[in-house]
């Protein structure tokens, strides 16, 4: 394993009574007619909205940092939100880490191997 972990700061509970308290992320693979694509969104757990995406052929820190590029220009200048994700290399990657406290948003993770506590974010590609 490398990167650091954090701690599970939403504990399943995905529900937020207003836009920008709790959102999520995450990347998945899905076969295409000539090979793989990688979407990533984040999803607003208020609106129930996705507020920033990225679409890639590779799963990469480059697809991170336009993901949070995007996140960044849609982002309310109050906002104080939590960001929850998988334990994801990327997501505990430095850079993921130094860029979401640059931008005061709080990072959330899930547990090891524990797909339920992400389980708001992983419905957006059921």
């Amino acid at each position: 394993e490398t990167g650091a972990r954090v701690e599970n700061l939403l504990n399943r509970d995905f529900t937020a009574d207003r836009p920008w308290v709790k959102l999520g992320t995450d990347v998945t693979e899905f076969r295409v007619a000539d090979g793989k694509a990688y979407p990533a969104p984040v999803y607003d757990m208020g609106s129930k909205e996705i507020v920033a995406w990225d679409v890639s052929r590779h799963p990469d820190m480059a697809q991170q940092w336009r993901l949070l590029a995007m996140l960044e220009e849609k982002l309310p200048e109050d906002a104080d939100p939590i960001l929850h994700s998988d334990m994801g290399w990327q997501y505990r990657h430095r850079w993921w880490r130094d860029r979401l406290a640059g931008l005061n948003i709080r990072q959330s993770m899930s547990r090891k191997g524990n797909c339920i506590d992400n389980a708001a974010t992983e419905q957006v590609f059921g």
